[in-house]
């Protein structure tokens, strides 16, 4: 009997273990539907793609070499996007990964253009001083470079033999000129006043001045010494004599520089040129930071390319083309040979389709932008852009009014899309080369 009930108590045991065993393991382990989702209604993988390489996919799950998980692409994300590369990405991973989009407008766009200008004389206001005749410098009146003198002011005396005579012949044909002028003998008359007023000349054609002239017809004595003077105010920049010194005709003796209006030269890119017009504004500010400020407008622009310099010798070629200011410079602010910062506020682009430049994605090929459709999908397009300005792009083609594109966030939607497969696409449509590129799993690789 004791058996029996010991038998009866084992089996029971068993049961209930048994019983325990399928609630703990068998149960847990059914497939509970999602809520609201029908397991016929569960999404479909239809491939997998390589997570550093979206051109490169999979039939199957599998790993890259570095061991990461191929990414599942899933049959409702490719239904939703129809064009080459869009996908489709959940409202949070926006959120994380910080995408912003804008949308394209019109819009005038402006640039400013900026350069370096260099300070250089008025090329109409730089004299060469040297005499005509040979002789001696018997005194300087200016006798240091970069000393400011004014218009018809003293530079130095000169004592030449040749001036001497001429000065005497002046004086005997004015006297023999005095002696006939009243006399019966027209013939006489007019020679002497013919050798008076060839005498005359010839003094004019020495740079004699007509004061000087003046002076000798009054005092009938002529001077041992005759006095160069400055033809116009400025800065001796050059002075090539000291006193005692024997001339030559011809030799260059001083080089004055009349810097009260100077030019400013402005060197531009090839590719601005077109944005450059004769009669167009332009701030300029000194280099070194000070306050002054002018405003000039632009005077020449040179029909060739290369540094433009008033002397040959300082001249260099550069692939810029030559802008010309002239700025008034009385007050002797600007030096020669300062550099001022130059900038154009030029007009890019009028009522233009346009959208930031951080939207633009160059591939070195073409540009790309990522087009938001305000749904969750983002689609690659291929755009032709024009002018830049103000931080926009013009758009010639591949973008609509009213659309928005991607400003942030571009190469991490790259990462997510297969982008890098789109513009292959978009190559083969026009008979370029680039297949996407397919990976079938290998052999004896296990699939996860």
């Amino acid at each position: 009997m004791k058996r029996v009930i010991a038998a009866v108590i084992f089996i029971f045991i068993g049961v209930l273990a048994g019983a325990l065993f399928v609630y703990l393991f068998a149960g847990r382990g059914a497939v509970k539907p999602v809520s609201g989702v029908s397991p016929e209604k569960a999404r479909k993988v239809i491939y997998y793609r390589n997570p550093m390489d979206g051109s490169v996919t999979s039939p199957v799950p599998m790993k890259d070499p570095m061991g990461m998980d191929y990414a599942p692409v899933y049959e409702d994300e490719v239904a939703s996007a129809a064009a080459p590369g869009a996908i489709r990405i959940s409202p949070e991973r926006i959120q994380k990964i910080g995408v912003k989009s804008e949308e394209a407008k019109q819009r005038d766009l402006t640039r400013v253009i900026r350069t370096v200008g260099r300070v250089e004389p008025k090329e109409d206001r730089v004299y060469v001083i040297n005499s005509k005749v040979g002789g001696w410098v018997e005194k300087l009146h200016v006798s240091r470079t970069d000393q400011m003198v004014a218009p018809d002011e003293p530079l130095f005396d000169l004592y030449s033999p040749e001036l001497v005579s001429a000065q005497e012949e002046f004086i005997l044909a004015l006297n023999s000129y005095e002696k006939v002028k009243d006399s019966p003998y027209k013939d006489v008359t007019r020679g002497a006043a013919s050798l008076l007023d060839s005498s005359r000349k010839r003094l004019r054609y020495w740079d004699i001045s007509e004061e000087q002239i003046k002076r000798l017809e009054d005092k009938r004595v002529a001077s041992k010494t005759m006095t160069i003077r400055a033809p116009s105010e400025g800065s001796v920049t050059e002075k090539m004599i000291v006193e005692g010194q024997k001339i030559e005709p011809g030799e260059i003796l001083y080089k004055i520089i009349d810097h009260s209006v100077v030019w400013v030269y402005g060197e531009i890119y090839e590719y601005e040129i077109p944005y450059i017009k004769v009669g167009q504004k332009a701030g300029l500010y000194p280099a070194y930071g000070s306050s002054e400020r002018y405003t000039g407008t632009v005077e020449h622009i040179y029909s060739h390319l290369g540094s433009i310099r008033y002397s040959s010798e300082e001249a260099s070629e550069v692939r810029t083309a030559k802008v010309r200011f002239t700025l008034d410079n009385r007050n002797h602010a600007l030096k020669l040979g300062m550099y001022l910062n130059v900038e154009f506020s030029v007009e890019a682009a009028k009522s233009a389709l346009s959208v930031p430049d951080s939207a633009v994605i160059d591939t070195g090929e073409r540009q790309i932008v990522i087009v938001d459709r305000r749904d969750g999908t983002f689609e690659p397009r291929e755009i032709t852009i024009g002018a830049r300005g103000d931080g926009f792009y013009e758009i010639s083609k591949g973008v609509k009014e009213g659309e928005f594109v991607v400003t942030s966030a571009n190469f991490l939607i790259d990462s997510e899309s297969n982008l890098s497969a789109a513009i292959g696409a978009m190559g083969h449509e026009r008979g370029e080369t680039g297949p996407v590129k397919t990976e079938e799993k290998p052999s004896g690789h296990e699939g996860h």
